[in-house]
């Protein structure tokens, strides 16, 4: 989630248990094209007896002492659509930081078995070697600094077991060439072996309508919906970096990915004004939606209000 990561924890201390959570992690992003460190702030979470402003108020109090470390000029935090316990988040309380919103982000849930093979145009598309880690990290920094919030990465990043992409191997990433020149780029992050989601259970209407739903799902090619208890089984497509943007380049690496890829289907998230989000359009998927928001107290507002107008993105395997 970042090179530096804290977790704060809120406890009951007469009965002696969380209540509740929230995380504070770092890592460096591209900022109106410059590199520069930013903070994500994820997984709060309070117990619903105390979901008021007083509990709020003394986990952000505390949040703000931490940010007085001064690694974080401001944060970044998606907030789901329908999370209508977070709206408290975005109401300007006073005990509150500012949230300010910067866009919808739009997580597909895209089927693989319907992705056609897309003829190449003079584009060849191969898995990542060791030797290509080095022009792929200068590519991935040069090109994406043109998106705002894009990860600033180092070699080391790809290394096993270490750096921002656990789990990722050079198997799993698709470079796009034309020519020797590198393209475009993109991942399938499989984060099984240490990130999973697991069916918990379901309404009662959607407990009796699912063997209809999911009879309609394999003529139709989107996702089923699995048994109580099973994991989801999905990849996130992450490192998705295309030159100039090129709708073409990333449906052949797209189409790659679902010739060597197992998984019925993938995990997209794109901001609304991403270009190559119209790459799906025509592919069954389900979506889900969330809001993006920069968060920031007094000593923030002023780089917040010189942020330009790059389209914002988001790394879903890091969220």
């Amino acid at each position: 989630m970042g090179r530096k990561t804290q977790v704060i924890v809120a406890r009951h201390q007469k009965a002696n248990r969380l209540i509740g959570m929230g995380i504070r992690s770092i890592k460096p992003l591209f900022v109106n094209g410059q590199k520069m460190d930013i903070g994500y702030l994820s997984g709060l979470k309070l117990e619903s007896e105390y979901r008021n402003s007083l509990y709020l108020g003394r986990g952000y109090q505390k949040l703000k002492t931490l940010h007085q470390d001064n690694e974080a000029p401001f944060y970044l935090t998606t907030i789901v659509k329908d999370n209508n316990d977070a709206k408290i988040l975005t109401s300007g309380r006073k005990i509150l930081p500012c949230y300010y919103d910067v866009g919808q982000i739009k997580s597909l849930a895209v089927s693989l078995s319907k992705i056609r093979r897309v003829k190449s145009n003079g584009v060849r598309i191969k898995r990542a070697a060791h030797e290509d880690i080095p022009r792929l990290v200068r590519f991935l920094n040069e090109e994406g600094k043109k998106r705002q919030f894009f990860p600033v990465y180092s070699e080391n990043d790809f290394l096993p077991q270490q750096g921002l992409l656990q789990g990722i191997s050079n198997d799993d990433i698709f470079i796009a060439y034309n020519d020797h020149e590198i393209v475009g780029v993109a991942a399938a992050w499989d984060q099984t072996a240490f990130r999973r989601t697991i069916v918990a259970g379901y309404s009662k209407w959607l407990s009796y309508t699912r063997p209809l739903y999911n009879a309609w799902a394999r003529i139709s090619g989107v996702p089923s919906l699995p048994s109580v208890g099973s994991f989801l089984n999905y990849f996130y497509l992450s490192l998705v970096c295309i030159k100039d943007d090129d709708l073409e380049i990333f449906s052949n690496i797209i189409s790659e990915i679902a010739v060597y890829k197992k998984q019925p289907f993938m995990m997209v998230g794109m901001h609304e004004n991403d270009p190559l989000i119209s790459a799906f359009t025509n592919i069954p998927h389900h979506q889900y939606l969330s809001q993006l928001y920069v968060v920031f107290w007094e000593d923030g507002e002023q780089l917040i209000s010189r942020l330009d107008n790059r389209c914002p993105y988001i790394e879903l395997g890091s969220l």
